[in-house]
């Protein structure tokens, strides 16, 4: 739990009347703890009992509460020193500085670069890179439920064993997945979509998030894909059409699909982008699109591993069409099939060779799970053995 301190005073806020205070000098109690999440423009800082934000008045220089998420007006940003134990209103002009006790920060997250240079990622010197993701299917869902509290320790998880990429769904049906609903028609949908990417970008984490998931449930429009865009332009935002669309994707009275991944236009100016994938080694022909998926067989390791080289310079013949090469799901580590860290680096390997972006699928974060010791183990050797 983490408190702050205004002059010496616990700073907490009445869940009834919404009023700040900070006047409480005993032991600090449940209306005083606050959440503290980074984001690109600083730290926000939430009440635990309450809905609201930890702000500055423009005028007064009070402290005051803000409705969660309201943090656009001047006193909503807070830098916080490198050991945690100051917080400063982002403001070169402003005095308003708080203690802060219980805090420890994030563990320093690697700077993300997010370049394509013909059909390759590129770090900031034009050097060729290859992308680490992890499933992290119901990421969007915690977010719109539990705010930026809810996807601290998953970040955490990714700094740790070095993913920059998490492969998120942006709908989903418990009919067909057994594990998510989720809909654009939630109210306040849209509105979550960005700052849930920037929250990402600022923890060293590009999303790659799936337009259409159990679109025969959800039956989510072709316009959806471009409401999307349209909030993610200037991010630093992998988007993908669909998962595995031959069997997820809606169909009309006749048994025809209402639209296919060669339907969707160009989300925006400087997104990178896929049509998305089909069932596990069933290519989707990219249509100019800056990047193609494919899901990797699953036969067996050896099966597996053969295809992480073989795949590429089958799609990229020009009948399939293919320039960048993302895998995005593959065998699942974590399960019953016992996979060790010695496959997962032979894997890893592999996918560093021919890929841009490869995707470690595992049976706990495909499910919003933090990893197991094991998988854990599989995850840091999957990555070392991507690292060029």
């Amino acid at each position: 739990m983490a408190f702050v301190k205004f002059t010496g005073w616990y700073v907490g806020c009445h869940p009834q009347t919404h009023e700040v205070y900070a006047d409480e000098t005993h032991g600090p109690g449940a209306w005083e703890t606050v959440t503290i999440v980074p984001y690109k423009q600083g730290v926000a800082i939430s009440f635990n009992d309450d809905t609201g934000q930890l702000a500055v008045n423009e005028h007064s220089r009070k402290l005051e509460r803000r409705p969660k998420g309201d943090l656009g007006g001047w006193g909503g940003w807070w830098r916080i020193s490198e050991d945690g134990k100051v917080a400063a209103i982002s403001d070169e002009l402003a005095t308003v500085r708080l203690d802060v006790e219980g805090y420890t920060p994030p563990p320093a997250v690697k700077p993300l670069h997010l370049e394509q240079r013909g059909n390759e990622f590129v770090d900031a010197s034009g050097n060729r890179i290859v992308l680490a993701g992890v499933d992290m299917f119901p990421a969007l869902r915690f977010f719109k439920d539990g705010g930026p509290e809810a996807l601290k320790p998953f970040f955490a998880e990714s700094a740790r064993l070095g993913f920059q990429v998490w492969r998120v769904w942006s709908q989903g049906s418990k009919r067909q997945n057994n594990f998510l609903d989720l809909s654009p028609k939630e109210a306040g949908y849209y509105d979550a979509i960005r700052p849930f990417a920037d929250l990402c970008n600022a923890n060293g984490i590009a999303p790659l998030l799936t337009g259409y998931v159990d679109n025969q449930d959800v039956q989510s429009p072709l316009g959806h894909w471009s409401e999307l865009g349209k909030r993610l332009v200037g991010s630093k935002t992998l988007l993908s059409g669909f998962n595995q669309w031959t069997k997820n994707q809606q169909k009309d009275s006749s048994g025809n699909y209402v639209f296919k991944p060669q339907d969707l236009p160009s989300p925006g100016a400087g997104l990178i982008w896929s049509r998305g994938s089909d069932v596990d080694d069933v290519m989707t022909h990219p249509k100019g699109a800056p990047a193609g998926e494919l899901h990797a067989t699953r036969q067996s390791f050896d099966r597996a591993l053969m295809d992480a080289t073989a795949s590429p310079p089958t799609m990229r013949k020009p009948e399939n069409g293919y320039g960048m090469c993302w895998m995005t799901e593959g065998n699942p580590f974590g399960d019953s099939n016992g996979y060790s860290e010695q496959q997962a680096w032979c894997l890893g390997r592999g996918y560093s060779i021919l890929w841009a972006l490869a995707v470690f699928h595992n049976r706990q974060s495909q499910f919003g799970q933090l990893m197991t010791e094991p998988t854990a183990k599989c995850a840091a050797a999957w990555v070392k053995g991507m690292q060029l």
